[in-house]
């Protein structure tokens, strides 16, 4: 078995099966297995899944959260590689192949991930700069872009970056084990910094690889946990045990001022 692909899932029957019937079209004469963690869903997930043949199908009474469901479905992962895939992920093509060939033949790598689209087909930023003050005033204080905020790089071939999505991540199992795997204090939010943080001890790089494409629906798999007004205070526990309680309230600090900062410099020019 080459590659286990997981996928958490919680009340989006639908765009699951989307997400593994393009898996199925696309990854034809290709070794691999499904792995779907239901989170306790409410809704007909379990029920419609439950009719697609050849899933490995874990049903949660709870939600226990993307790190917790994903850690589970790698207890029973055969794959000697694995790809962890939020449900509102597509795959349009084979290229995910290339990607994984990729990650097999190139042992400085700790983890890869492809490019993200949007519906329409149209680039998404799926790449995380390292989070800090220092890159937090340099993009809120000082305009330098793609310093802080999550972003698209200008890349066409196979590059290392600091931290990559967790919405489609690649990883080989013996070493996901040996970094601790997805840590489970974060509920939702922050997993993948973590884990890329944790790649990066292990003295490894991170790869984003735009030759793979994968569409994103942006935001599905968390919209029901909050509304779009509310995501970002989803964000402020998961930040705090990520940075630790006082970098996070001086990088929001840098960024909240920041933010007045250009506010009022563009009302002083307006005026």
């Amino acid at each position: 078995m080459n590659l286990s692909i997981i996928i958490p899932t919680w009340n989006t029957a639908e765009v699951t099966k989307k997400c593994i019937q393009t898996i199925q079209k696309h990854l034809k004469n290709f070794s691999y297995e499904i792995i779907i963690i239901d989170n306790g869903s409410t809704d007909n997930t379990v029920e419609v899944l439950s009719k697609i043949k050849g899933l490995k199908l874990i049903k949660n009474k709870e939600n226990l959260g993307f790190a917790k469901a994903n850690n589970q479905a790698v207890k029973i992962a055969d794959g000697q590689f694995l790809l962890f895939l939020n449900s509102d992920m597509e795959l349009i093509d084979g290229s995910l192949i290339q990607m994984y060939q990729h990650l097999q033949t190139n042992s400085n790598i700790g983890a890869i991930g492809p490019q993200f689209l949007n519906i329409d087909l149209t680039p998404q930023s799926s790449v995380f700069p390292k989070q800090n003050i220092n890159n937090a005033f340099k993009e809120f204080w000082l305009g330098q872009k793609d310093k802080y905020l999550k972003y698209l790089p200008n890349l066409s071939k196979p590059s290392s970056v600091w931290s990559i999505s967790g919405g489609a991540l690649m990883i080989n199992k013996d070493f996901f084990k040996k970094i601790g795997g997805w840590n489970e204090k974060y509920f939702f939010y922050f997993e993948d910094l973590d884990l890329c943080r944790s790649v990066h001890q292990a003295k490894k790089d991170i790869v984003y690889y735009p030759e793979c494409k994968v569409i994103h629906r942006h935001g599905f798999s968390g919209a029901k946990l909050a509304s779009s007004a509310n995501q970002w205070r989803r964000l402020i526990p998961s930040s705090i045990k990520y940075h630790g309680k006082i970098k996070h309230y001086l990088i929001n600090l840098t960024i909240w001022s920041g933010q007045k900062k250009s506010k009022f410099l563009k009302l002083f020019h307006q005026s």
